[in-house]
């Protein structure tokens, strides 16, 4: 099932009718325990579009069980590129990304988002997952495009 994926604001996101109820789907599923209760921020997504260092992306699908057949916000993704002194490379990181249980193109997702990261110099991407979670399956299951690098650790300091 093919999908539509292209580069936003993330006001558009936002604003979508879907779009908070995917917003909601993703905190359920990755939230962070010791962060609290999600809460994005439009203002703090628009601030790292405007500095440059942030761009959102959009997954529009056809559903199968919809009678409609409208390509429907169905995914998201925030790309964070920045240069790391230590190394003096451009990285890609996502802050954000999520296809909704119902959808397809959670690979079509990501692969736009790391092209755009190549395009912007990056020769490398990390992903970061929730231990248990979809994306951290993926991750492993094409252990041969994404190497387990790093381990992930959080200390609470209040």
């Amino acid at each position: 099932m093919s999908a539509v994926i292209r580069q936003c604001r993330a006001r558009e996101i936002f604003e979508n009718p879907r779009g908070q109820a995917l917003i909601d789907e993703y905190s359920a599923e990755c939230a962070n325990a010791l962060l609290g209760k999600p809460a994005p921020s439009l203002d703090y997504y628009e601030n790292l579009e405007a500095a440059g260092i942030g761009q959102c992306f959009a997954a529009y699908q056809s559903l199968p069980w919809d009678p409609i057949g409208d390509q429907r916000l169905v995914g998201f993704a925030m790309v964070l590129i920045a240069v790391v002194p230590h190394f003096s490379l451009a990285l890609g990181n996502y802050e954000s990304v999520f296809v909704s249980k119902d959808a397809s193109c959670g690979g079509q997702l990501m692969d736009a988002v790391e092209q755009y990261a190549k395009e912007c110099g990056c020769r490398y991407f990390f992903v970061t997952a929730p231990l248990g979670s979809r994306l951290a399956r993926l991750c492993f299951m094409c252990a041969d495009e994404y190497l387990h690098t790093n381990h992930v650790f959080m200390k609470c300091l209040s």
